[in-house]
């Protein structure tokens, strides 16, 4: 699985509907938030044992907006970031600014690029990848 900045997933891009989720994932294992119920936030596809959550806008008829990934197949530019410690996580990918460091958690970011790495105890542990908000809105709204 290949994260591409900006666009998603390899095969699933910001934009899909939930129909083009499972046609690529199959059903998911948890849905939170199922169709917005909670008012304001997405709806949250879980796919534990694929290490993917999928978020579904209920602004824009439910299309994916952001996708958070734990898997450690997925990969970045050849680089499979998942366990990663800081260290290796900043020899690969330079650009990233540190955002939030408390002690035990930290958030690298790229503002340019949408991208948030989660590290706990210094070993990135997710990363989030989102579209270019202007864009998206844009595109889909």
């Amino acid at each position: 699985m290949n994260i591409v900045p900006l666009f998603g997933l390899n095969s699933i891009k910001f934009g899909d509907s939930k129909s083009q989720a499972i046609e690529f994932f199959g059903k998911p294992d948890a849905i939170e938030n199922e169709l917005g119920k909670g008012g304001v936030g997405s709806e949250i596809w879980n796919f534990h044992s694929l290490g993917v959550r999928l978020y579904f806008d209920p602004d824009f008829d439910f299309i994916l907006w952001e996708v958070s990934i734990s898997s450690k197949n997925a990969q970045l530019d050849g680089i499979k970031p998942i366990g990663l410690n800081e260290s290796e996580l900043l020899a690969s990918f330079p650009f990233l600014v540190l955002e939030v460091s408390d002690g035990k958690f930290k958030e690298y970011v790229s503002s340019e690029n949408k991208l948030v790495f989660f590290l706990r105890n210094d070993i990135v542990k997710r990363i989030d990848v989102s579209p270019n908000l202007d864009n998206y809105i844009k595109r889909f709204g």
